[in-house]
């Protein structure tokens, strides 16, 4: 169903109730035809080389150092060799330096850099489409005005534009993932090939979080909305919650590296199935899919699998996120109170357990994000998910008065 949308400079434009998924969609046809024209198209190149460069940098598969010998250029097949996702690989020795480019994570990279460079010209295509729009006694709004005038497009930029989330869940968010896990960029590539394949997932979700938010744009009015001075904190709140939900899940696979899942405990399983992607997964859906995950929890609540999953979520917030008894810590277990009485001296009678890594940015980030961002997330959402809603959603356009009638999802005040 479509209705007429009266604009107060007269226009009138045709605003669907929905916004659905179709194979369109999942093409991400508008994105693709928002990056048209040598502007478009040269945004697109430079993004896309300096995230491959970045992921070449920060994996290790680019070294930049003189080198002496003889300089080669082949391809190693990697016979008798674990890792079928590593090999066969490229590898270049020349004096300024090596290059290595083995074939899954070469082409995970070279994916991840096609898709921040369409997000991001796109996202800034949307931007300046919209300036452009706005009549000249307008230019005067505040920031966050602007912001929340510009409706889902602007949100799409600011918390899932490639420009911001696509390139952080490459090389970036394996360097957050190696740092909290206290080991390296290059080791976790070699880790198994799930790692590659989940970079390539996330940067697609965003996408597609991205292609719905800029077929809105064309159909949303501009509002001038009370929620405007809190858009700047929603839109910091969906990033962080993007790269706290993307490390941690992340995480689970370099725990895989030294436990074993064939032989894992119960204990571990709760851990990684609870504590890593339950509350990774929340976060990841509050950040590209805000109004659907509300429209879940708020239009749904007598159901009994909401129940349940309110009260999975209940559960792994509390035990990630505060303090577990010594019992539960030997088989496995232990919150952020525990970390914090392990980093500070605490015997293991207290339940003290032991950070991965010694105290500084790394575990400072580990601590406020993964541990005190997720659970404190998941359990807003499990008690009161209108408070969670209103969190995220001040980062989306306001909805126009007529919009309640056709079901959109508001919180209520």
């Amino acid at each position: 169903m479509r209705r007429a949308v009266s604009h107060p400079q007269g226009d009138t434009v045709t605003r669907p109730d929905r916004v659905g998924l179709d194979w369109s969609t999942f093409s991400l046809r508008e994105t693709r035809s928002r990056v048209h024209g040598w502007m478009a198209r040269g945004l697109a190149t430079v993004v896309g080389i300096a995230v491959a460069l970045g992921s070449l940098l920060a994996g290790g598969m680019l070294t930049l150092f003189p080198t002496q010998g003889v300089y080669t250029a082949e391809i190693l097949s990697g016979r008798g060799l674990a890792g079928w996702w590593f090999f066969p690989e490229v590898l270049v020795v020349q004096p300024w330096g090596i290059l290595q480019l083995p074939w899954l994570p070469t082409l995970a990279m070279i994916l991840v850099a096609l898709g921040a460079g369409w997000g991001s010209a796109a996202s800034i295509g949307a931007i300046v489409r919209w300036l452009r729009r706005r009549t000249p006694g307008e230019r005067g709004a505040t920031v966050a005005g602007i912001a929340a005038g510009a409706g889902p497009g602007i949100a799409s930029m600011a918390t899932l534009g490639a420009c911001c989330c696509t390139s952080c869940t490459s090389a970036a968010g394996l360097a957050v993932v190696a740092a909290t896990s206290g080991t390296t960029v290059g080791t976790l590539l070699r880790v198994d090939w799930y790692l590659p394949v989940f970079q390539v997932a996330v940067v697609y979700l965003s996408l597609l979080a991205q292609e719905r938010a800029l077929r809105r744009t064309e159909t949303l009015e501009p509002t001038s909305s009370p929620q405007g001075r809190w858009f700047l904190v929603a839109a910091a709140l969906r990033v962080a919650l993007l790269i706290a939900g993307m490390t941690w899940s992340l995480a689970m696979f370099v725990e895989w590296g030294t436990v074993d899942p064939a032989t894992a405990s119960s204990a571990d399983w709760y851990h990684w199935i609870f504590e890593h992607q339950l509350l990774s997964m929340i976060a990841i859906a509050a950040a590209l899919f805000p109004r659907e995950l509300v429209s879940l929890f708020q239009n749904r609540p007598w159901r009994m699998p909401l129940w349940i999953s309110r009260a999975a979520l209940l559960l792994a917030g509390l035990t990630w996120g505060t303090w577990v008894p010594p019992a539960l810590v030997k088989l496995g277990l232990g919150g952020f109170v525990n970390e914090l009485l392990g980093a500070i001296g605490f015997p293991p009678s207290w339940g003290a357990v032991a950070p991965d890594v010694a105290v500084g940015p790394a575990l400072v980030f580990h601590w406020a994000f993964q541990h005190l961002l997720l659970s404190g997330f998941s359990l807003t959402l499990a008690l009161s998910p209108t408070i969670a809603a209103r969190a995220v959603l001040n980062s989306t356009s306001a909805p126009s008065p007529s919009s309640g009638a056709q079901g959109d999802v508001v919180p209520s005040a």
